[in-house]
């Protein structure tokens, strides 16, 4: 993102229509965000206003909200004092990240009064505060006492502005004394721009350096005022990148832009709401991960005991021996002996075999025998359990990559109902009427010549897909030993040009774990050859008569293929 000073001036600049516009309703959702109910131009707003420690914002929002029953102090407050008032002014100071809103109202006993409210976006810093005309402080979000060494944030005290270094306005004369805080010489140019210029991110100064082969002393400041010129050209864009970037005009240097909004409102709307979501769905699969997490490691711990069980029981063979040559050497062994040394048949060498010389030589024998076919049935139940162990291990390693793609709140309430179902974790609210299970969706893409491919992204959606949605004639396709997702082509496998099966084969390597990786594997074959394996947990299956291609996952053409 490139939440900067210069997106801040735009913002500003588009939210100047909330000016003469009346607060009617002032609502607090959490510790750090408030929404503003207004009226301005003929039209009802909500103006939404954040401290977020990580989505510290500001502007319109067409998204609905829950809030607390009992109103937090700080929102009490706000409608004291500014509720029913109106705005007079928008102001940034200076190119940073600082808004003050100028408002007008009435105070209990009927004189006009001018509140400012104040909003700082400072990463985990970030605050709202409401001060008098004089900058007196009324409230904040957040308090800081007096003892903090940086400044005071409490009600009576005057507002000083955040500590920060003195830096050139770039929107003013100040930008052409720039050359003189460069050393040219010294190398990290971008760094010294941004210690020296306020509001400057390092999305903005990419697009600056785009327009010239490197900073000289004659072109770094002419730089600047061309990107600014081009930056007049205000439209909302957004790109989809490994850090996703967002801003209030299109950047050359990252080329098209995956998706355009209307308003700079519009495109923070979206993406923090979005933001939010996903935050929320995580924390709430959280114990879920953490359940799944636990089990993984327990079978992992479990497979190393088994295997030591498996090592000693190797022993066996040697215990079986042991009662043999003692039964067949009876005669020369006498009692009360620690060990007895016996001609070894099967390798014609002498052998000393250990004993318990408060055991007779049949009782001996006996011993040797029991604990052969003790160690005999351990190593049969051993075997099975690691078995079994393997594909739990398997099952929980296909969970955990799907708990890392979950993106809907339906994705989470599957993993839920499949925990619950493998007995895993115990279902809440016994004796409770049971929720209507959901319709399970599957995501949805289409070829090139228009072929439609689905793909589950858990075991409900890949069960789903493959032993409900598909016809014995589409096309399965699943990464070769590696954890991944179901994905089939609702097509006559034989009518599907290999083209297609590329595409198909490149979605089922994105959705596995190895998304990230070159060359990945792919089988590919008819749902008729794909059975599910008894008594397994969800997610196994068997195939045959398959092919193989190897793809590199492709995320951008992953964005062409999917289905609104």
């Amino acid at each position: 993102m490139a939440f900067d000073g210069n997106f801040t001036h735009a913002l500003v600049d588009e939210l100047q229509f909330l000016v003469r516009g009346k607060i009617n309703k002032i609502q607090q959702m959490d510790n750090t965000s408030l929404l503003f109910k207004m009226r301005a131009g003929g039209k009802n707003h909500q103006l939404l206003m954040s401290s977020h420690p990580m989505y510290a914002r500001f502007h319109i929002t067409e998204q609905k909200y829950e809030f607390p029953f009992d109103p937090p102090m700080f929102s009490r407050i706000l409608r004291k004092h500014i509720e029913g008032g109106f705005i007079t002014s928008i102001e940034q100071l200076g190119n940073d990240r600082q808004v003050h809103i100028h408002i007008r109202a009435i105070n209990d006993i009927g004189d006009d009064i001018e509140r400012i409210l104040i909003l700082e976006i400072m990463g985990r810093h970030s605050n709202i505060i409401l001060t008098d005309s004089e900058y007196k402080i009324i409230d904040g979000i957040k308090h800081l006492t007096p003892n903090n060494n940086v400044r005071t944030i409490m009600p009576g005290f005057t507002y000083e502005g955040p500590p920060t270094d003195k830096k050139l306005n770039p929107r003013t004369a100040e930008l052409d004394e720039l050359p003189k805080f460069i050393d040219f010489n010294s190398g990290r140019l971008k760094r010294q721009i941004l210690k020296n210029i306020e509001g400057f991110s390092p999305v903005f100064i990419d697009e600056v350096e785009s327009h010239v082969k490197y900073f000289n002393t004659d072109n770094i400041v002419p730089a600047i005022k061309e990107t600014f010129k081009a930056a007049e050209n205000i439209q909302a864009v957004y790109y989809e990148r490994k850090k996703p970037v967002f801003y209030f005009t299109p950047l050359t240097h990252l080329g098209e832009p995956d998706k355009t909004y209307e308003t700079l409102s519009g495109l923070l709307d979206e993406f923090y709401h979005r933001r939010n979501q996903i935050s929320a769905i995580r924390q709430k699969s959280s114990d879920y991960l953490q359940v799944i997490e636990r089990e993984h490691d327990k079978t992992v711990r479990k497979i190393t005991n088994l295997e030591a069980d498996l090592t000693e029981a190797a022993e066996k063979d040697k215990y079986q021996k042991y009662g043999e040559l003692i039964t067949a050497y009876m005669h020369s062994i006498g009692n009360y002996q620690e060990s007895a040394v016996v001609m070894d048949y099967y390798t014609n060498e002498d052998i000393e075999i250990p004993l318990d010389k408060q055991l007779s030589p049949a009782e001996n024998a006996q011993r040797y025998y029991n604990m052969y076919n003790k160690l005999k049935n351990r190593e049969k139940l051993a075997e099975e359990q690691l078995r079994i162990a393997h594909m739990d291990v398997e099952y929980y390693s296909n969970l955990l990559h799907q708990m890392e793609n979950i993106t809907t709140a339906d994705e989470v309430e599957e993993v839920r109902q499949e925990l619950i179902e493998q007995k895993i974790i115990k279902e809440r609210g016994r004796g409770k009427k049971k929720k209507k299970t959901h319709k399970i969706q599957l995501h949805e893409f289409e070829t090139s010549n228009g072929l439609p491919v689905f793909v589950g992204k858990n075991n409900k959606q890949n069960d789903y897909l493959t032993n409900r949605k598909a016809q014995n004639n589409h096309l399965w396709l699943h990464t070769k030993d590696i954890p991944g997702s179901h994905v089939v082509i609702a097509h006559n496998a034989p009518d599907i040009p290999e083209e297609d099966i590329l595409e198909a084969a490149m979605l089922a390597a994105f959705h596995s774990k190895a998304g990230q990786s070159a060359g990945v594997p792919v089988d590919y074959t008819e749902i008729k050859h794909v059975k599910n394996i008894p008594g397994t947990k969800p997610g196994f299956v068997t195939y045959s008569e398959q092919s193989t291609v190897l793809v590199d996952p492709d995320p951008d053409k992953v964005k062409q293929m999917k289905k609104d």
